[in-house]
């Protein structure tokens, strides 16, 4: 009983609560500082008759509810100390909760905040967590209104789960996806062209703006001092970045593009690696066929040395224009008067002739390709002039 009516009158003191009655009714609980004495709930409660389920329960409307000072130790120790070991439930060491009764509020809200200072050669943690077990994490977060119900078969220093956004960068030795076939389903390879796709994507350099924190419902006075996303010195927004406009990928590869909980659009450029690296194997394979002779263009091409011997200068293709093109483009070319057969051929990145048109005038003549019937994607045209190929290019079709 000494013991306790000591630290009673300690706590009593940090509060300050003057001119209060102490009370300690015959279980045993403490009270300071209200008037109802007959009914406690607390073993210790300040300014009320506590709390069911509360130890110690302190009610006051001063700006710090509790603060410990610890000075003049040597050697490490802490301004707070909880064991908590509960038989079949969750157990919380220190648990903070910070609600308001009105969410108009422009000022934050923290289950617990951490500030350090003062000491040497970086040695200040605002919050730290420790691993004292073979599995589990330091810290923990999630987005889920629940803190429990999550069994990891590994030690890290943090585990979320959820999304984590930073306004800054990620610096990492080393970064893993989960990739293991165990974990994925409807596996099989990527067969369509992946070259073609990739060829199509708008690669743009670009800097970032600088960005508010928005609450929903903000009035103007909190408009005034919101947060800015980024430091106005920060690379962040000094620096040009390089990447790809996520509308213009949709139309591409939509599952690549993804909207977050701030309606802005997401780009998943880890999974552009695979496409880049099977684009990479397409061409290959291209460049392969092309050199054992069984490609199309280089067929036509052997036959030319066969072919009527016509001048190379008076023969021309140009390049289509516009390209690359949505609806249509318009292919010129000059074809010399002795010419007797003259085509132009339009064929796939892969060889495979998929359009032949005869150019019937000679001279300064032009072929319109209606791009309504092809793919979106790179394609090869050659003009071909009595079995000889005068010159090949390339063209872009995007929708």
């Amino acid at each position: 009983m000494k013991k306790r009516f000591i630290s009673m009158l300690l706590v009593a003191s940090c509060f300050g609560v003057a001119n209060a009655q102490l009370v300690v009714d015959t279980d045993g609980k403490v009270a300071i500082g209200t008037e109802d004495y007959s009914n406690l709930h607390s073993q210790f409660s300040v300014n009320g008759s506590g709390e069911t389920g509360v130890a110690v329960h302190v009610n006051t409307q001063e700006s710090t509810g509790l603060k410990i000072k610890r000075t003049g130790m040597a050697g490490p120790g802490c301004g707070i100390y909880v064991e908590n070991d509960p038989a079949g439930f969750e157990s919380y060491g220190v648990y903070g909760r910070s609600c308001r009764t009105s969410s108009s509020s422009a000022y934050a809200s923290y289950g617990v905040a951490g500030i350090a200072s003062g000491s040497n050669n970086g040695y200040n943690f605002g919050v730290a967590g420790f691993l004292n077990e073979i599995y589990g994490a330091g810290v923990f977060g999630t987005s889920s209104s629940s803190l429990g119900g999550f069994s990891m078969n590994g030690a890290y220093a943090g585990f979320f789960h959820g999304d984590v956004y930073t306004t800054g960068s990620i610096i990492s030795s080393t970064l893993l996806t989960p990739s293991d076939y165990r974990l994925k389903k409807e596996i099989k390879s990527v067969s369509n062209s992946c070259l073609d796709n990739v060829l199509g994507m708008n690669v743009v350099e670009y800097k970032y703006k600088q960005r508010e924190f928005e609450a929903v419902g903000d009035t103007a006075a909190n408009k005034a001092k919101r947060a800015k996303w980024y430091d106005e010195e920060s690379s962040v927004l000094q620096n040009k970045h390089y990447g790809f406009i996520a509308q213009e990928l949709q139309e591409i590869y939509p599952d690549l593009v993804v909207e977050g909980e701030d309606g802005y659009l997401g780009v998943n450029y880890i999974e552009i690696i695979p496409l880049l690296v099977r684009s990479i194997q397409e061409l290959n394979a291209k460049i392969e066929q092309y050199e054992n002779g069984s490609s199309p263009i280089k067929k036509v091409a052997s036959r030319s040395a066969e072919a009527t011997d016509l001048d190379a200068v008076v023969n021309t293709l140009y390049q289509n224009e516009p390209n690359p093109f949505t609806v249509s483009t318009v292919i010129r070319c000059d074809v010399a008067d002795e010419v007797v057969k003259a085509d132009l051929y339009i064929y796939t990145m892969n060889g495979e002739q998929i359009a032949e048109y005869t150019v019937a005038e000679r001279g300064e003549t032009s072929i319109t390709i209606d791009g309504g019937s092809l793919n979106a994607g790179m394609y090869l045209y050659a003009l071909v002039a009595d079995g000889k190929v005068i010159d090949t290019k390339r063209m872009i079709l995007t929708k």
